[in-house]
């Protein structure tokens, strides 16, 4: 017993024959063990169980190929040891893989590729041939269904080179593709793989045999090794399209099921939300002046209303007004550019009647040439002859649009009572003017004063005390002046 525990009986896992006999020389030295890496052999069966028949023996051999997790001992140690030695063996399995005939039975690790391996590649007298390996307990673990029984969800066996449910349908295509796919290679990544794999010294064009299984129990003596063909699945070539500006509008699914996503607009918040309040800007219209917009960069939003909740009140507010006045209150960014381009081509014949005589009573005219921006003489120059008021018009135009241009000219309308000319604001610039006047948290009289005295025209009272009334530490102070008494 002590023999036979120190020298355990060798099994070659890939032989077709029996376990060799023990040698009858103590003395004979035993072989190198191969290395973990390239061990691809079943370790021998403890002492309790006794030695495989040689019928079972070729079966035992192709099993530990096709997918049983095994865990070799490492050298010295007892096959009976604790589970703390199968734990720590670095020995993994090949699930699905099988070696190729000539390297099975000299038992050497192959590198599965079609049509030689690196081993017979060597060796070109020998034949590189793959037959296939039966699946122990139908446990197909790693191995993929065919493209047919995963598409349609059914149950495979796997079978080569036709499985079960293509068989039996007269289905001849059935394809095994990997699960992993690797990423296409590009034009400009071809030439440098071809490169750098000519110095190789074995073959790496051919495929690999990865995926070489059967549902037989073992290999026949007239069958013909059976040969597998990996096959790239249908990918069609990328091509660069035109830019998305110009792509048509989406269609429906069923006249082409494989088009991609319709194309979204990239109206995508800011990341990272600015604590001070920013301006309303368009490139089509006249912004602000300098000093009121230079001073909204420096107060907190939290400071002052909302800018949806006070649009949202203003329009409520403008809904309940007469309809005489609802169309010249305020104007949205799309009725200003329409008064705006027909003041100043004029063209007031597309106007309402309403609009186009407010504008005619009120002596309204388009201030720039460039930008959507309309302008209301003040008294000064309301009593003024109209060749007088054109002039300075005209010269007040010039200023606007130099400074449009960017050129160091002064401002209109910064902080100046004498200016000649009132601006009217867009919809959303109403906002940002009211902002200016109440950064001083004043009541609605000086907030309309100081709009006054800023040159700006069509903000009237109630659309103050609106402001004010949504303004959260105007709020927060009445009540504590309420709950002081």
């Amino acid at each position: 017993m002590g023999d036979r525990d120190s020298d355990p009986i060798a099994v070659d896992s890939d032989s077709d024959t029996g376990p060799s006999p023990p040698s009858q020389s103590q003395s004979a030295p035993h072989p190198a063990p191969p290395s973990r890496e390239d061990m691809d052999v079943e370790p021998p069966a403890s002492e309790g169980r006794g030695s495989p028949a040689p019928a079972d023996s070729a079966s035992a051999g192709d099993a530990s190929d096709d997918g049983r997790s095994r865990s070799a001992h490492p050298p010295g140690a007892s096959p009976s040891g604790s589970a703390s030695a199968h734990a720590d063996s670095a020995w993994t399995s090949r699930r699905g893989k099988a070696r190729c005939d000539s390297c099975r039975l000299r038992n050497l690790k192959c590198d599965r590729i079609l049509p030689t391996c690196n081993q017979c590649r060597w060796t070109p007298v020998t034949e590189c041939t793959y037959t296939p390996l039966p699946t122990p307990g139908a446990a197909h673990r790693g191995v993929p269904r065919c493209d047919r029984c995963r598409e349609s969800n059914l149950k495979c066996d796997r079978a080569a080179p036709v499985c079960q449910y293509c068989r039996e349908n007269d289905i001849s295509d059935c394809r095994y593709t990997p699960k992993k796919r690797t990423r296409a290679l590009s034009s400009s990544d071809q030439p440098q793989f071809q490169a750098s794999s000519s110095r190789l010294p074995y073959n790496t064009q051919g495929q690999h045999a990865s995926f070489m299984f059967s549902n037989i129990s073992g290999p026949s003596s007239d069958s013909q090794p059976t040969s597998f063909v990996f096959r790239e699945p249908l990918r069609q070539p990328y091509t660069e399209g035109p830019p998305l500006a110009l792509l048509p509008a989406p269609v429906s699914h069923t006249a082409y099921p494989h088009q991609q996503q319709p194309f979204i607009a990239h109206s995508f918040p800011d990341p990272v939300r600015s604590p001070y309040i920013r301006p309303w800007a368009h490139p089509s219209f006249a912004p602000l002046p300098g000093a009121i917009t230079r001073r909204l960069a420096t107060i907190k939003y939290t400071e002052m209303p909302l800018r949806d909740a006070f649009e949202v009140a203003l329009l409520r507010f403008v809904a309940k007004l007469m309809p005489e006045l609802k169309e010249t209150a305020c104007f949205s960014p799309e009725a200003y550019a329409t008064l705006a381009n027909c003041l100043a081509k004029g063209t007031v014949e597309r106007l309402s009647p309403r609009i186009r005589s407010w504008a005619t009573c009120h002596r309204i005219c388009s201030g720039s040439d460039k930008l959507n921006l309309l302008l209301a003489p003040r008294d000064t120059v309301f009593k003024l002859s109209h060749e007088e008021t054109v002039k300075k018009m005209s010269e007040c135009r010039i200023q606007l649009d130099a400074q449009a241009a960017g050129k160091n000219i002064p401002e209109l309308d910064q902080a100046d009572p004498a200016a000649d000319f009132e601006r009217i604001p867009v919809e959303p610039q109403i906002y940002d003017c009211l902002v200016y006047a109440h950064r001083g948290h004043a009541s609605a009289v000086a907030v309309l004063m100081e709009i006054r005295r800023l040159g700006i025209s069509s903000i009237t009272w109630p659309m103050a005390e609106i402001f004010i009334s949504l303004c959260p530490l105007c709020n927060a102070a009445g009540r504590i002046a309420a709950a002081r008494g």
